[in-house]
């Protein structure tokens, strides 16, 4: 607390009734417990009446004497410093006050009385009494303001961390409510794409079923047309009623041809762009595939493991509709590929060769379509079917090749070939069903087949017969006319008979290599020698 002793006594001011001073004190010099500076502070000229209630001091009016016996006291002299803190308690004051003695030096006038000095002292004791309220006052003003100061420092920190802490919590709410909108937003996203993904899988699921049913009602109508067909060719076999029609074998010749562009449209292509990971499958499956034909040997164990791999395999594309038919395809084309290949040079592989397609034909009838168009596309003696060699056209419908010179192959080449496929397809119409599909299922190459080429051959005009319509006959003779006798007899003998004496001698003024050799066919079977290939070992 610090006060400034002019305060005390002096009232000549501008103001009667208050008188302004300020502190320029640090906090540090204070005697109040706050760390502010004290402020400034107006003392009122009150008395206190008892220990809050102020009252204003009647103004005393100094005597000449007293005047003067003060101005020599030199107060001003001892007064402490506005800038120093006041540190002597009241007590100490009160007794300092009341052992302060005229100076040596001053004297009273000898005309002074005993009253002047009673009312000296009286003088003196109303203004230590004086001094003491106004000090009280002032402490009691001090502390007042500091606690204003200090109340009012608090409400503001208060009031600050309050904003604060709303402040904090609109940000926390204006977050929440944002990071639930986003939470809201994503889970909307979600489930609209869960929905979406639900109808593209009901929609796929659909069109799938459709299209497998579809495709089970196609393969039943072509079950049923073939059915119908065998029965027919089989109630005409029997009544001796076949007639060759070569209209009928040009439009089948034309069908399938039509139907090795369709595969090209509908299988080849659509693989050449479909999804990366069917044309990796499809790529693995064809190295796989590629050399399980090369591997059939003689013996039906060798035979049995490759039927069960090349089976596994196909059976691993069915669940794709696409892949399923380009792996039937590739192996039509293998097959073929196999016969006039590895068959022309080695007829008697016709026979392993021709289990494994007829056990595969057996085991996927989708096949059989594939495998008739791949074979008519080669060597279109397979259903009878001839035309002139003439011209390019007709050279490209019956199946010739062209050299690396872009010639055409040789004649001898040419008749390798279709010998060699010949065989294949004649072995497989004389196989037997197997054990496993004997109740099941119906040849899908009969030898019907074989009373077929050999009818229409006999019925080709004179001027269309070339040397290899007789090498593909000896072919046939060699693969399958033991079995084509046991399954037609008589009347089997009879049209052997017509191949091998009369067509060759229509022929005789040609000299054909060819006829020539079934003219020995012939005569080896009249002497009751006829051979077969020889049966596969265990």
């Amino acid at each position: 607390m610090r006060f400034v002793f002019d305060e005390v006594f002096n009232s000549d001011t501008d103001s009667p009734e208050f008188e302004e001073t300020y502190s320029t004190a640090s906090s540090a010099s204070s005697q109040c417990a706050t760390p502010e500076p004290s402020p400034a502070v107006k003392l009122p000229i009150f008395k206190a009446i008892g220990s809050k209630k102020l009252v204003q001091e009647p103004v005393v009016e100094l005597e000449p004497v007293l005047e003067i016996f003060l101005r020599d006291l030199n107060l001003h002299s001892k007064l402490i410093p506005m800038n120093e803190p006041v540190t002597t308690p009241p007590s100490i004051i009160a007794s300092y006050s009341a052992s302060i003695l005229p100076p040596k030096s001053f004297h009273a006038p000898p005309t002074s009385s005993f009253k002047d000095q009673n009312t000296r002292a009286s003088l003196l004791k109303a203004m230590e009494d004086s001094f003491q309220k106004k000090m009280q006052n002032l402490v009691l003003t001090n502390q007042k303001e500091v606690q204003y100061i200090r109340d009012n420092k608090r409400r503001l920190e208060e009031q600050r961390k309050k904003e604060e802490e709303e402040e904090r919590k609109r940000k926390e709410a204006k977050e929440k409510a944002k990071r639930e909108q986003e939470l809201l937003r994503q889970k909307k996203e979600e489930e609209e794409r869960k929905r979406k993904e639900a109808e593209a899988k009901l929609a796929q699921e659909k069109e799938e079923a459709e299209r497998k049913k579809l495709e089970k009602q196609n393969e039943r109508k072509k079950q049923l047309k073939k059915d119908q067909e065998a029965k027919l060719l089989q109630q005409k076999d029997k009544l001796g009623k076949a007639i060759t029609n070569l209209d009928k074998i040009s439009k089948k010749f034309w069908y399938y041809k039509d139907k090795i562009a369709q595969i090209k449209q509908d299988i080849v292509l659509p693989v050449k762009k479909a999804d990366v990971n069917v044309r990796n499958l499809l790529s693995r499956h064809k190295r796989k595939i590629n050399p399980k034909f090369g591997q059939l040997t003689n013996s039906n164990q060798q035979l049995f493991k490759i039927q069960n791999e090349l089976t596994q395999l196909i059976n691993d594309t069915r669940s794709d509709s696409l892949a399923y038919q380009w792996t039937l395809n590739f192996i039509a084309k293998a097959v073929v590929h196999q016969a006039e290949t590895e068959v022309r040079v080695k007829p008697e592989s016709a026979l392993p060769l021709g289990k494994l397609t007829l056990y595969l034909l057996l085991q996927f009838p989708e096949l059989e379509e594939l495998f008739m168009a791949r074979l008519v596309k080669k060597c279109p003696f397979v259903i009878g079917f001839t035309c002139e060699i003439t011209t390019e056209k007709g050279r490209q419908n019956m199946g010739w090749k062209r050299n690396n010179e872009d010639k055409w192959e040789e004649d001898t080449s040419y008749d390798e070939r279709m010998g060699g496929i010949l065989s294949l397809f004649a072995t497989i119409t004389r196989l037997p069903l197997p054990q496993e599909f004997i109740t099941t299922k119906s040849h899908p190459l009969p030898i019907a087949l074989s009373w077929h080429i050999l009818a229409r051959i006999c019925n080709t005009p004179l001027d269309l017969l070339t040397n290899t319509h007789f090498v593909i006959l000896g072919s046939w003779w060699d693969a399958a006319a033991v079995q084509f006798l046991q399954a037609y007899g008589n009347q089997a003998s009879k049209l052997l008979f017509l191949i091998g004496e009369e067509l060759t001698f229509r022929v005789a003024d040609k000299k054909y290599v060819g006829a020539a050799r079934l003219r020995i066919l012939l005569e080896a079977w009249q002497n009751n020698s006829m051979d077969s290939f020889p049966e596969m070992s265990p």
